[in-house]
Formats: structure tokens, C-alpha cells, sequence
């Protein structure tokens, strides 16, 4: 199986769990028929099944949501009321670091935890739900617009990947790998800087759009290895469990997409001014 890019994917629990579901059956190239008979005799329901991905990637999603409705009412009532944004945001920086630790230990866990992962869904969606409601009083309209482009991105891709025409392969997947660490290395050295006001407004200016860009044809790469990986795992009878990993991977990406839409348009709007 080729690497991929997304770190849950590439984890030694993903390698794990996957050889779990065919171990017992691992022989030199089996038959067509032989193998129809391997999953035949396999227990109903033991297996992960896409729709069983599907169903934990809603789940997230609406963590998502209620964390981000959170985030959104509480900057609409500050700024109602002009006070101070400050403690409010600082809150969203606590809720973000903690969603990269939860995020980091879920990842390396054996199985990913549904609590850890619906708590990590719930404190990103807050994070999210105040970083688009700042925007959303600058730019307004952003918020949809944020939206629908991810959800265009996400859908173009996934048509490109049932039509067969995106695929990725072993030195693809490298290379995006050593642009992604680059790319999250130049944000945080960035957001380092800011604190000593050298740093650069990476949601302004073409600088914004470039790094949008790239941002959001990273993710868009992201999802096309996410699918591979998931239609693997399903195709070699991962346990059911692993459905709760694959969903975790597969939310980070959407994730990532909105967040340099976000940016992109941001930028955009910001030149138009």
C-alpha cells in the first residue's frame, strides 16, 4: 500500500489494524474464487464497510457544528455588545491547542477513541466557529462562501476519484508529505513571529491567496489518498472498529480545505478593498 500523505493513514495502528482483517489469511495470490470464499466466511458485521465510515464522518461533523455554533454565537454577542474579544479569543487558541494534542494522541492510540474524537471535533469546531465569525464581521458572506467552496472542492475530487482520473502514487505521496511539514513549518514560524510583530497576515494580501492555494490543492490531495486508504482498508476486511480512524482522517482533511478556503477568500476580498 502506498504512503500517504494524511498522518492518521500513515500511523503504525493504521498498518495494525489493516493486517488484523487479512493476517489470517495471508498466502501467495489467491484466487478469485478462493477469496470470495475467504469474506464469505467471515463473520456478518465484523468487517468495516464504507457506509460505516460515512456514518462516524456525520457524527464528527455534527461535533463540528455544535462546537462551532458556540464559537459563532459568542463573537456575535461580544461584538453586539462591543466588548472585548480578547478572553474569547484567547479561549479559541486554548481550544485549538487542545485539539492538536487530543488530535496527536488519537492518532496514536492502537484504536482511535470515539470520546477523543468527538472531543476533538467539538473543541476544533469551536476553534472554527470563532476564526470564521471574526471574519464573517470583516468580510460578510465570508462564512458561506467558505462553505460552499470546500464543499465544491470535496465534490469535484470526489468524482475525480470515482472516475478513476485522481489517483495518487508512492513518490506523489512523498513529495506532497515533505511540502505539507514545509507548508505547516513556514505557518507556525509565522505565527511565532506575530508575537513579536515580524511576522506575516497570511489571511490578507497575495501572499494570503498564494498560501490559500496551496493550502486547499494540498487538502484536495489529502482526500484523494484518504479514499484510497479507505477503499483499501474496506477491501481487505479492516476490523469495524477502524472506522472510527478512517473517519478522524478523513474530517481532518475537510478540515484543513475550510480553513485555507477561509484564507483564500479572505485574501481575495482584502485586494478588493
Amino acid at each position: 500500500m502506498a504512503r500517504n500523505s494524511n498522518p492518521v493513514f500513515k500511523s503504525a495502528s493504521f498498518q495494525e489494524q489493516l493486517k488484523a482483517g487479512t493476517a489470517a489469511n495471508a498466502f501467495e495470490t489467491p484466487s478469485a474464487g478462493s477469496l470470495e470464499d475467504m469474506y464469505a466466511q467471515r463473520p456478518a458485521g465484523s468487517t468495516m464497510s464504507m457506509q460505516d465510515v460515512l456514518n462516524k464522518v456525520l457524527i464528527m461533523a455534527l461535533g463540528v457544528l455544535a462546537g462551532g455554533l458556540v464559537g459563532w454565537v459568542a463573537v456575535t454577542r461580544l461584538a453586539a455588545s462591543g466588548s472585548s474579544m480578547s478572553v474569547l479569543m484567547g479561549l479559541a487558541g486554548g481550544a485549538g491547542i487542545a485539539a492538536l494534542v487530543i488530535g496527536l494522541i488519537n492518532q496514536f492510540r492502537r484504536e482511535a477513541s470515539p470520546v477523543l474524537s468527538m472531543l476533538y471535533s467539538v473543541l476544533e469546531g469551536f476553534l472554527l466557529g470563532t476564526l470564521t465569525a471574526v471574519l464573517e464581521i470583516v468580510y460578510p458572506g465570508i462564512a458561506l462562501q467558505a462553505v460552499l467552496g470546500t464543499a465544491a472542492v470535496f465534490t469535484v475530487v470526489m468524482l475525480g476519484y470515482r472516475s478513476g482520473k485522481f489517483r495518487t502514487s508512492p513518490k506523489a505521496r512523498r513529495i506532497v508529505m515533505i511540502v505539507s511539514l514545509s507548508f505547516v513549518g513556514f505557518l507556525v514560524i509565522n505565527w511565532v513571529l506575530s508575537f513579536f510583530g515580524a511576522g506575516f497576515n497570511t489571511y490578507s494580501g497575495w501572499i494570503g491567496v498564494v498560501i490559500g492555494l496551496v493550502g486547499i490543492g494540498l487538502g484536495a490531495f489529502f482526500l484523494v489518498s484518504d479514499f484510497e486508504d479507505i477503499q483499501h482498508a474496506v477491501e481487505n476486511g479492516a476490523p469495524k472498529s477502524f472506522a472510527w480512524r478512517c473517519a478522524f482522517g478523513l474530517v481532518l482533511s475537510i478540515i484543513w480545505i475550510y480553513v485555507e478556503m477561509l484564507r483564500l477568500i479572505a485574501s481575495l476580498r482584502s485586494l478588493a478593498d
